[in-house]
């Protein structure tokens, strides 16, 4: 059950939002390079790219990533695909061969759980792999690069308001635990000295948190983890009260977003990535076991645990015509139907 066209949930899905990809038309006939082409969010931008390329958007792409040959084994579809060509390499140290990309877009970070336990390693891989796709754009002339930055960026917010990307607010330099939204906020100023010096052209996003198809089952993503409990254990478990509160993008929606800010979106400036609904974890919880399965058992822990809200101001966006167009509910939906295609044990697939 694989996050592309040769998936019928993953297409049916994708066409739903075609009445909002106008604003991706200025990537029509050109070429883009995409780093992080296998994670989360390259999945879901190959498969918005093979769409827009059946109907005769002529993108061309170059994917890069660690294990090329393993990914097209999860998707063969690709194999095919006379627009997209697989580069084999690490952010930090990628050449580029053959004609220069118009576009770049940034999506290389290892979210992992294991990633997230060597700071160091984290940190050096999301400051030296940025300062080299900013030296591969100033060598190959590429005009605009697009970086995915964090949510994480802005700390611990426990206001009860959306955050705006005009607040003042940024995670704790002096924590080990900020390696990566210290990381994200390195490669803005990256950004911003190299728009300086050589006129890149870079648009910086801080993206929130995400659901459907692709998403960890099996991680540190909580709504993974209630779909796993909900497919393929006894009961739904939550090991704190869930006071923390979040709001979640589909996948579909995040492509479209993605694409549009390259294209449309204004150089040097910040763009909030997310959904604006907030609700907190245990209303998550209780939602996923609505949707999935009503017959088991929901059992919330006593530990309070975190209380911070995750959730962004989308106002910047909203103008460009961007929105949360795919419900919770609905995203939900989509995810268990694609987990149930994975297995019992309902493990992260292509």
């Amino acid at each position: 059950m694989s996050v592309s066209l040769s998936n019928p949930l993953i297409r049916s899905h994708l066409m739903t939002l075609e009445g909002h990809l106008g604003g991706i038309r200025p990537l029509y006939g050109r070429h883009l390079l995409i780093t992080g082409s296998t994670g989360f969010f390259g999945r879901w931008l190959l498969a918005l790219l093979d769409l827009l390329n059946e109907t005769g958007a002529a993108i061309r792409v170059t994917a890069l990533s660690r294990q090329p040959e393993f990914f097209l084994h999860q998707v063969p579809r690709y194999r095919t695909a006379n627009w997209l060509t697989m580069l084999k390499g690490d952010i930090k140290t990628f050449t580029l061969h053959g004609d220069s990309p118009d576009f770049l877009l940034h999506a290389a970070t290892d979210t992992s759980q294991a990633a997230q336990r060597d700071g160091l390693a984290l940190f050096d891989t999301l400051v030296i792999g940025a300062r080299h796709v900013l030296d591969i754009a100033v060598e190959h002339g590429i005009r605009r690069v697009l970086f995915t930055g964090s949510g994480a960026q802005y700390g611990r917010d426990t206001g009860a308001v959306p955050v705006a990307e005009s607040t003042p607010m940024a995670c704790d330099s002096a924590l080990a635990g900020s390696a990566y939204g210290e990381g994200k906020r390195v490669q803005e100023t990256l950004a911003a000295l190299y728009a300086e010096r050589f006129g890149t052209e870079v648009l910086l996003t801080r993206c929130f948190a995400f659901s459907g198809a692709g998403l960890p089952l099996t991680g540190h993503f909580a709504l993974g983890n209630f779909i796993h409990d909900a497919l393929y254990r006894e009961a739904i478990v939550l090991n704190s009260t869930g006071e923390a509160v979040r709001s979640y993008l589909d996948g579909a929606d995040l492509a479209v977003w993605l694409l549009t800010l390259l294209a449309c979106g204004e150089a040097g400036a910040t763009y909030n990535v997310g959904s604006d609904q907030p609700l907190s974890i245990s209303d998550l919880a209780q939602r996923v076991q609505q949707r999935v399965a009503p017959q088991k058992n929901l059992q919330i822990g006593d530990s309070q645990g975190s209380t911070a809200r995750y959730v962004p101001d989308i106002g910047k966006a909203r103008a460009l015509g961007l929105d949360v167009w795919t419900s919770l509910d609905s995203s939900i939906d989509l995810m268990a139907a694609w987990a149930r295609g994975l297995g019992a044990e309902g493990q992260h697939g292509a």
